[in-house]
């Protein structure tokens, strides 16, 4: 008869042993694409069930195949960022699969720049797929699948957009990062302020959302006022899939603000400030998103003479908590390169969807039905996250239900330079505890 001490440290260990023994199944899933060796599986999956405290008699899903969606940009001036989502979206799945969890089959769609038609496209394809949840981007196709995906009952995550104005109201999206640049606005221009007092007049260069612009121009102009300062009537835009800014430009030299705001992703800032450079362009440009793929578009424009910018970024050199450190580690060994904050969200969403796979199965309900999904999320939006937290504790993300965007996210302003990225301020949603970097 075992005795309690030997009884308990079995169940203790029976998640590990789960992990173990699935180990033998990830290169059916097709581990090899990802460079992921039976030792790295064994170690990540172990890793992942001490990080997430998974205990024993918790239902992991291991008897659960799953469809997961995902629309990304996987074509166009984005295909890198959409690249990077799909890499991170995989190398969970083989995680996940390996500690014990459930067989999670994605179905990846491409949303090209996004291209409304090919979103409308993918929206259809995945619901006649009937998948129950998705990995969107880019405010769900900047807007062009939200009504799908309530027609489908398709739970939605987003963590490029985030919970954007023209989301609102949509029953199954939920933002899980900062809305970009909306949230991050009021702390980047307490920094503006403080850094340049003599600046007073903002003005913004970004992609045309359609129907959407009017409500994204109120909302940030509304924080410029609040912030003292004065919009001086310069909001220009070209089509998301566009890096020709010459007419834009043109635009900019005759009424320059102090502060641009280039709202672009992608490699388009990086395109975007060396077209600004030859044209003398003197403004201080403040990016909403920082990717090396925006360094090579720029030539060199960059690393010489650097891009500030203003979000919720991961700096893989610097990962914050065990969770963030584990998938920096993995996704380095797996693609050989950083993983970007792209990747970053993708990976944390499909652990939420992997959580919530396991809350519905633990009432006894259906996994595989969006509406259950959506249920357990409400129920408790709190989940994992590899922002915030410390060095030995996971961070959290919430969900804020009213706006379905975040509660809160470690956010701040940040400069590349020669290689390199710094923090120049740090900050949460809305500005909240601001402090200019050490």
């Amino acid at each position: 008869m075992p005795t309690p001490r030997s009884d308990r440290r079995r169940r203790l260990i029976a998640p590990l042993m789960a992990a173990l023994a699935a180990t033998a199944s990830l290169t059916a899933c097709g581990s090899g694409d990802t460079g992921v060796s039976a030792a790295d599986a064994r170690t990540q999956a172990a890793d992942l069930v001490r990080v997430l405290k998974l205990k024993d008699g918790a239902a992991l899903g291991g008897d659960v195949t799953f469809a997961l969606g995902a629309a990304l940009t996987l074509s166009g001036p984005s295909a890198g960022n959409g690249q990077s989502m799909r890499n991170a979206i995989e190398l969970a799945v083989k995680q996940i699969k390996a500690a014990g969890g459930p067989t999670i089959k994605p179905s990846v769609k491409d949303i090209k720049g996004p291209d409304p038609v090919a979103a409308k496209q993918a929206a259809s394809e995945l619901a006649s797929e009937g998948v129950p949840a998705k990995i969107g981007s880019m405010g769900d196709g900047l807007g062009a699948m939200l009504a799908d995906t309530d027609k489908s009952r398709i739970l939605t995550l987003d963590g490029v957009g985030g919970a954007q104005v023209f989301t609102r109201g949509t029953k199954y999206f939920y933002g899980t990062r900062e809305v970009a640049p909306s949230d991050a606005v009021p702390g980047a221009l307490e920094w503006f302020e403080r850094t340049h007092p003599q600046g007073r007049t903002v003005g913004l260069a970004g992609v045309d959302l359609g129907a959407a612009n009017a409500a994204i121009k109120a909302d940030l102009t509304r924080k410029f006022a609040a912030a003292g300062l004065t919009y001086n009537g310069l909001w220009e835009t070209v089509a998301p899939s566009s890096q020709d800014f010459a007419s834009m430009i043109a635009k900019i030299r005759k009424n320059p603000p102090d502060l641009l705001w280039v709202a672009f992703s992608g490699a388009s800032p990086g395109a975007f400030a060396a077209q600004a450079k030859a044209a003398g362009i003197k403004s201080e440009l403040l990016g909403i998103e920082f990717t090396q793929e925006a360094v090579q578009a720029s030539k060199g424009v960059l690393d010489s003479d650097g891009l500030k910018f203003a979000m919720d970024y991961f700096d893989p050199s610097a990962p914050p908590n065990p969770l963030a450190r584990l998938f920096a580690d993995a996704y380095k060994r797996a693609y050989g390169q950083p993983a970007d904050f792209y990747a970053a969200n993708a990976y944390e969403e499909t652990l939420m969807v992997w959580d919530l796979i396991r809350r519905v199965k633990a009432a006894g309900g259906d996994p595989g039905d969006g509406a259950q999904l959506k249920a357990a999320l409400e129920k408790d939006p709190r989940f994992a996250s590899v922002y915030g937290g410390d060095t030995a504790t996971v961070g959290t993300l919430k969900i804020d239900l009213r706006t379905h965007g975040v509660a809160s996210r470690p956010m701040g302003v940040f400069e590349y330079k020669d290689g390199k990225v710094k923090a120049l301020a740090t900050y949460d949603v809305d500005g909240r505890g601001f402090r200019l970097a050490d």
